[in-house]
């Protein structure tokens, strides 16, 4: 008989809770390119100081995997220049204690490796191009090479390999799915507002009113103050770790549980459901002794 009366809102929280997991894992999926090193040859050829020279190397790149400061399915490459020690991928033409010349290859490895989310020439050539730099600012008007007597000759350049993607693995939330999961725990919770009813023989109890009061101290304080706090806390990061994937799921739970805290209230369980609307402080209030501890 109980589990009759509970069948319409346990449906509800079974959907709500189903729905966040295939939301979780649609917008965490991690993808890994399906060539993940390629190495480019490449020319430069330039003037300066009457002098012709040409830089003939190969950048190579690959990629190093999934990570990013709040994005974890974020892909990320690396690549270098076989023919220099120093990582860089630009060369110093002239140097002194006020000045220098700065010939830039712009050779990217996600975009050399064919990755659509990295497109740095939208608007600009895939180019070399050289900057000169003194103690104000840097130029890179023709007028000034000019005088100082340096400027591109020719170039050869790769194009960006076409690459493919595949399934990875299922990389951790961050702070973007707190408010998404929010929102569907919410609309769980205006179904069984709606569409769960009173029983018949339903007496408010003292329990009841207990537990109503403390539906709106959640909804008004608790439900804000953990959203906020999910927002805010990949400042320092986004983190794999249990206890701050706890804090972007915290809302929703909250929700949850004012949404089954009404249900069970409804159904006449009134003790059951002044406790369960307290899983979500609980969880918070376990998050918040381990970041003091």
């Amino acid at each position: 008989m109980k589990s009759k009366k509970l069948f319409l809102p346990m449906m509800v929280i079974v959907s709500a809770v189903l729905a966040m997991v295939i939301y979780s894992i649609a917008t965490n999926i991690a993808k890994k390119p399906d060539i993940t090193e390629t190495d480019f040859p490449f020319f430069i050829t330039y003037e300066f100081n009457g002098e012709t020279v040409t830089i003939e190397d190969v950048y190579s790149a690959h990629f190093a995997g999934n990570a990013g400061y709040i994005d974890a399915t974020n892909r990320i490459y690396k690549g270098r220049i076989v023919g220099k020690e120093d990582g860089e991928t630009s060369y110093i033409l002239y140097e002194d204690e006020k000045s220098s010349i700065v010939l830039y290859t712009n050779l990217y490895a996600d975009y050399l490796m064919g990755d659509a989310g990295y497109d740095y020439f939208l608007y600009d050539d895939f180019a070399p191009r050289i900057v000169y730099y003194d103690e104000q600012s840097e130029h890179t008007d023709r007028q000034t090479l000019s005088e100082l007597e340096v400027k591109l000759v020719s170039w050869q350049y790769p194009q960006p390999i076409e690459n493919s993607f595949s399934f990875s693995h299922i990389a951790h939330l961050n702070s973007g799915a707190v408010v998404p999961l929010a929102v569907i725990a919410t609309v769980a919770f205006i179904i069984i507002l709606i569409f769960v009813k009173k029983e018949k023989d339903f007496i408010r109890k003292p329990v009841d009113t207990v537990s109503v009061l403390l539906n709106f101290a959640i909804a008004l304080v608790v439900v804000p103050f953990t959203t906020m706090y999910g927002l805010l806390s990949d400042i320092t990061g986004s983190s794999p770790h249990f206890i701050y994937q706890l804090g972007y799921v915290v809302p929703a739970v909250t929700i949850l549980g004012l949404a089954s805290s009404v249900a069970l209230r409804r159904k006449g369980f009134g003790k059951s459901g002044l406790v369960i609307q307290l899983t979500g402080p609980a969880l918070f209030a376990v998050i918040m002794a381990f970041m003091l501890a």
